[in-house]
């Protein structure tokens, strides 16, 4: 009986611990967010701090890639700096998810050489793509574990990354219960579960109405850090110019051009001027 009345007690004291944990960050991240919205602006300056040089997280040499006889890339070369946030633009067929493939590892078919420095990709498709015979819980719980935690590591980092996207009183749901907004946020929380430094976002609310959009936009800055490097494809170019720094404009004939879109200067001169002009 003593021990039967212990094990009620730490029954009890977990389920209060969870609770007090829930209700903290409902307040942190509610306060966060409402502050981002009434702003209307999130900084998109993300300075890098450490004055020591930085080696490229991702660097392509001479990488040749070619499906169904067409020729995507010619030997291409590329660098991808730790923390910048790039807006990958161009033409529809120009190769941008074709590059991200080869950056994450999704396509093996190429040529040249490919390095990484990353340790952990986060990466956000145009589809949810939730496991459907798993909950929401389960879903980023799959991506906890390969970290090794804990279990009790893993239930408070479970619980702040669904209050973080408003998703606490859905744990138990089944992708098919959801919403197309709320199934991209839990695809967003599995993303951050990994804590990535690098993510990967491939056109990720295309298929979302104008407010979800806005909403999970919020979201994403909320997450971001200077330290996590962004590679963000999107038809929406105001979106996604938004949240970066730099643009990777891919053009035909095997030409990668870079613009610095770190001031509202040079973003206005770019979706202005020289984004309509290297589009025609």
């Amino acid at each position: 009986y003593p021990l039967r009345r212990q094990r009620q007690m730490c029954i009890r004291d977990r389920d209060c611990f969870m609770k007090n944990i829930i209700v903290k960050l409902q307040k942190k991240w509610s306060v966060k967010l409402k502050r981002n919205i009434n702003k209307g602006t999130v900084s998109t300056q993300f300075n890098r701090t450490d004055s020591k040089p930085l080696l490229p997280i991702i660097t392509l040499e001479q990488v040749t890639l070619s499906f169904k006889q067409q020729l995507i890339f010619d030997a291409l070369d590329l660098e991808i700096y730790p923390g910048d946030k790039i807006a990958l633009l161009g033409k529809s067929g120009v190769g941008k998810s074709s590059l991200i493939k080869l950056i994450s590892g999704l396509e093996q078919g190429f040529s040249g050489q490919i390095t990484t420095r990353s340790q952990r990709i986060g990466y956000v498709f145009q589809e949810p793509r939730l496991l459907p015979w798993l909950s929401v819980g389960q879903n980023i719980d799959e991506v906890l574990k390969a970290q090794g935690l804990t279990k009790l590591q893993r239930d408070v980092r479970l619980v702040e990354l669904l209050t973080q996207v408003g998703l606490i009183a859905y744990q138990q749901h089944f992708p098919h219960q959801l919403s197309g907004g709320m199934a991209q946020r839990a695809s967003l929380a599995r993303a951050f579960a990994a804590d990535p430094d690098l993510l990967i976002l491939d056109e990720p609310f295309s298929a979302l109405d104008k407010q979800s959009v806005d909403e999970l936009t919020q979201l994403l800055q909320s997450f971001l850090t200077d330290q996590i490097t962004l590679l963000y494809i999107s038809h929406n170019i105001e979106q996604v110019i938004g949240m970066s720094n730099t643009s990777l404009l891919l053009k035909p004939a095997n030409k990668c051009l870079r613009y610095s879109i770190k001031t509202p200067a040079e973003r206005a001169e770019f979706l202005n001027n020289i984004y309509p002009s290297e589009l025609k």
